[in-house]
């Protein structure tokens, strides 16, 4: 009778043939009305001059005149959206043109549709884009879209994406007006008409997911699915190796397994093992996480083996339980409309592919431990659902920082995290890895290059000889960056050399979406009429857009934030005033194509999202420049005259509205960084000293947070902490710049030892890097207490330590390359693998310290205090030891190769295995002897 959709299945009939007399000419004149001056039309919706030409068909209520209805209005939403989602390309006709167009261009194409006798059967639901019609309106379509412009290229692409559009609305056409193909579910035995509206919903999405893939990439006329290149990938297998002596652990190392990612993926879903129910793929910004993602989806989903939810994690609210999350996910993307883990709707096998686990965010909560809740919930939840058989999936994607901060929760199988491998690795990088199927041997970047010439309509043979060259070879190799690297280079602005500075190219782009001419190509629109009258302005509303999204979840914000950021600079108010005209005029993808897009509706507001986060942190990073550029500037005025400009403490309090509401990171740093990189050497020696008088200001007075009007202390304090992290790493950034050491007038020997404590906080994970760590090259700390410090992977390259009291501090895996530690005290210290080359230790008092496999070639230790200290296989070619107190110190495999060892002392020194060779020993107990036999004679290795 029926089931729970109410469909009602009769008895089987067959669809006799069906002439279609339908007027395609007509249609044309139709869609050729809308597309002419494309750039102002309004597509929206389709006109009721379209609604004319379905109603034209003629059709009764026979069951194929209704089929033809069906198909009709899907084919006819299919080509209006198509042309709709790219007015952009199309250039302006007039009217008196249309029918031109239409009657000589189109005419043969649409004459072979009119005239054609089509029939369909009950294979046709199946297989809908199959339809002889869909593969033959191609050419008319693409005929169509040329005629207003666009290339040949370009109007092949778009015209083959209508099979994919089509199926997508015929199923929404089917859904939607249920009632009106009555006769089609009486008298038809397809397996489409009498699917459950779950069924059809699913099969919906489905379409969805491929039209996703086909979706413009910025303002391309082509999608992701026409220049994907495969990845490749690693997992890594642990191998275990002898415990440490000293600390009695095993040391961590791993072979990497290069895969195919897709199959590696699939082979993993195939095998629905209850017990491995996760998969993650980590990788860098712009690596290509998220297109595998949308990618696999798709192709999952057409395959039709498993059910695929697809769920971009910047979009998804967490909360306690994740299954009414996902829930509410469903129910707002409109698709699907119930929760396919409640109940009985969780009726066959699904897989969730999480996309990017770093964009989660929560009020109160880093962004760290969101991510760990997050994981532990889905554990909990996989455990529930697949207690009697596999019946859930997780794919998670996510920024590597992320991923290593979580990874002892993934530990179920060496294959549960998978990493994205880039386009291209140099041979000596292929060794690192294990190839068996030789799939690094080959660059991918010609293969993208290659694809992306033929969406464009441009021969290219592969990746143009000049930018395989210097930084250019990595910057290919990443995908979105090889992307953004073709788009600029085919603007020809931009020097690509072999010190290429990724931010150009950026930059670079952001002028070019300023430049777009469009109309007349006479005057710019935004000149001609919402008044943003140059470039840096137009920079400038869309950084702080950038920062409003920083200050949130680091993608997306709402109008109300922006204008409270603008609210305090009249300017600022009235630039974005008249950006938000634009975008309600219909402009926002000129504005914004390659930043960011209005992206629907937040608590009754239009919000704006980024279209990939690193475009967020880049016009982040120039507003920080700029900042930092005005902050100097104004204290530079106060300074001739004291009426005008800022002291000190306002400086720091716009310094902490600017970098106190959201911590800074990694990826944010790089992008300061080169954009530092681009300024005047001399602007950023001053930027340089002025962070340095604000620090020594802000340890002295504080931060000015009772300026802000915070909530309470603890926002305040959170704040502060933030704000005084951003000062120490942009003051890293420029001195990494000028290579000078920054020289901070502390008030105190203390004073730095208790600044890094609270910005260091306290580790969660003893193996993860701590941010502000990284970050401490080039300072002057001379004669600082930093005892007992927790300094495990800290960068302190090219510092000044000299006489500073480091004992018994952590500076495992340190790097210490190039730093003066001249008479410091470094009793006890644990320098385990830590990169001590070229480094001053003159003098310095080592005693006791710990130095396994710590690098010291070239490195300064003349009468160096080294007694009892563990040199067991350290590395010291070439070091300077004369005069050293090596007196019953472990060098038990060292590397002393041509060391300079004149007047050691090396009594009661195990020296077995070590290599001595070339090494100066005069004045020492080794004088005269043959120290080959330090390898070999053990009872001669201690002296």
């Amino acid at each position: 009778m029926s089931d729970t959709s109410g469909i009602l299945i009769k008895k089987p009939v067959s669809l006799l043939n069906k002439k279609i007399n339908f007027n395609f000419g007509s249609f044309f004149t139709a869609l050729t009305k809308a597309g002419a001056n494309a750039a102002v039309a309004n597509f929206g919706n389709i006109p009721e001059n379209f609604v004319e030409v379905v109603a034209s068909v003629g059709l009764g209520k026979e069951p194929g005149e209704v089929a033809w209805d069906l198909i009709l209005s899907a084919l006819i939403q299919a080509i209006w959206t198509l042309a709709a989602e790219r007015k952009d390309l199309l250039q302006d006709a007039d009217n008196k043109d249309i029918q031109t167009i239409v009657n000589y261009r189109l005419e043969q194409c649409l004459k072979k549709l009119e005239l054609q006798e089509i029939t369909i059967d009950i294979n046709f639901f199946d297989h809908p884009e199959s339809l002889v019609i869909i593969e033959e309106i191609k050419t008319p379509f693409g005929q169509w879209l040329e005629s207003f412009g666009v290339s040949s290229a370009e109007a092949k692409i778009i015209s083959n994406q209508i099979p994919s559009q089509f199926v997508y609305a015929l199923h929404k056409e089917w859904l939607k007006n249920s009632d009106k193909y009555q006769s089609l579910i009486n008298n038809l035995n397809s397996p489409f008409v009498k699917a459950t509206a779950r069924q059809q919903a699913w099969t919906i999405y489905s379409a969805w997911l491929e039209n996703q893939v086909n979706e413009r990439m910025f303002d391309e006329a082509f999608g992701l699915k026409q220049v994907y290149v495969p990845l490749r990938g690693y997992y890594k297998r642990k191998i275990k190796v002898k415990k440490s002596e000293a600390f009695g652990r095993e040391e961590d190392k791993f072979e990497q397994i290069v895969v195919d990612l897709e199959t590696e993926v699939e082979n993993w879903l195939n095998k629905a093992d209850s017990q491995d129910a996760i998969r993650v793929i980590s990788g860098s910004p712009g690596s290509g996480k998220s297109s595998f993602a949308k990618i696999f989806a798709a192709n999952q989903a057409k395959k039709g083996e498993v059910r695929v939810l697809f769920i971009p994690l910047h979009r998804f609210e967490v909360t306690d339980n994740l299954t009414n999350a996902v829930g509410n996910f469903v129910l707002s993307n409109g698709l699907i409309k119930e929760n396919p883990l409640e109940g009985n709707n969780f009726d066959s096998r699904l897989l969730i592919i999480f996309d990017g686990l770093d964009e989660l965010a929560m009020q109160g909560k880093l962004g760290a431990e969101v991510a760990k809740d997050f994981i532990l919930k889905l554990e909990r939840n996989l455990d529930n659902f697949n207690q009697r058989e596999t019946r859930l999936q997780v794919l998670i994607t996510g920024r590597d920082l992320t991923i290593q901060a979580n990874s002892s929760l993934l530990d179920n199988s060496s294959q549960q995290i998978l990493y994205v491998l880039p386009y291209f690795l140099e041979e000596n990088e292929r060794d690192n890895y294990i190839d068996e199927q030789k799939l690094l041997e080959t660059d991918q970047r010609n293969l993208w290059w290659q694809r992306y010439g033929e969406a464009k309509g441009i021969e290219y043979t592969g990746l143009p000889s000049e930018l395989d060259q210097g930084k250019l070879k990595e910057i290919t190799a990443q995908p979105l960056l090889n992307y953004l690297v073709a788009l600029s280079f085919a603007r020809g602005e931009v020097d690509f050399s072999a010190d290429s500075n990724l931010n150009s190219i950026y930059a670079d782009l952001l002028k070019a979406v300023y430049e777009r001419k469009w109309a007349d190509k006479k005057k710019h629109p935004i000149n001609q009429e919402f008044g943003i009258k140059d470039e840096e302005e137009f920079a400038e509303v869309l950084e702080e857009i950038a920062l409003a999204c920083w200050h949130g979840d680091g993608r997306t914000t709402t109008v109300s934030k922006i204008e409270k950021i603008c609210s305090d600079n009249n300017h600022l108010k009235n630039l974005f005033e008249e950006y938000q005209q634009a975008a309600e005029a219909g402009v926002t993808r000129l504005l914004t194509a390659f930043y960011f897009r209005q992206s629907g509706v937040r608590e009754q507001e239009k919000t704006f999202e980024f279209t990939h986060k690193s475009f967020g942190e880049y016009l982040t990073a120039r507003r920080i420049v700029r900042e930092l550029d005005l902050i100097h500037d104004q204290l530079e005025e106060r300074q001739n005259n004291r009426r005008k400009g800022w002291d000190e403490k306002e400086a720091l309090k716009q310094w902490a509205i600017l970098c106190g509401t959201s911590p800074l990171n990694e990826y944010l740093f790089s992008f300061i960084f080169d954009e530092i990189r681009l300024q005047e050497l001399g602007n950023v020696a001053k930027w340089q000293q002025t962070l340095c008088n604000l620090i020594s200001f802000m340890l002295g007075d504080g931060m000015p947070m009772q300026e802000l009007n915070l909530s309470n202390f603890h926002e305040e304090n959170r704040q502060a902490r933030n704000a005084e992290e951003a000062l120490l790493v942009v003051l890293n950034a420029c001195a990494r710049v000028t290579k000078k050491v920054s020289e901070i007038q502390w008030h105190s020997l203390q004073d730095f030892g208790v600044w890094i404590s609270r910005l260091r906080g306290q580790r969660s994970d003893f193996y993860n890097q701590i941010f502000c760590l990284n970050y401490l090259s080039y300072l002057d700390l001379q004669n600082c207490i930093l005892i007992h410090q927790d300094f495990y992977l800290v960068d302190l390259q090219m510092s000044n330590l000299q006489m500073s009291n480091l004992q018994m501090s952590n500076l495992q895996m340190s790097n210490l390359q190039g730093a003066n530690l001249e008479g410091a005290n470094l009793q006890e210290v644990n320098l385990q693998w830590a990169n001590l080359q070229w480094a001053n230790l003159q003098w310095a008092n080592l005693e006791g310290a710990y130095l396994e496999l710590a690098n010291l070639p070239g490195a300064n230790l003349q009468g160096v205090n080294l007694q009892r200290a563990n040199l067991q296989r350290a590395k010291l070619p070439l070091a300077y030891l004369e005069g050293a107190n090596l007196q019953g110190a472990i060098l038990e495999g060292a590397i002393l190769e041509l060391a300079n060892l004149q007047r050691a002392n090396f009594q009661g020194a195990n020296l077995q295995g070590a290599n001595l060779q070339g090494a100066n020993v005069r004045g020492t107990i080794l004088e005269g002897q043959d120290l080959t036999k330090l390898n070999t004679d053990t009872d001669s290795s201690t002296v």
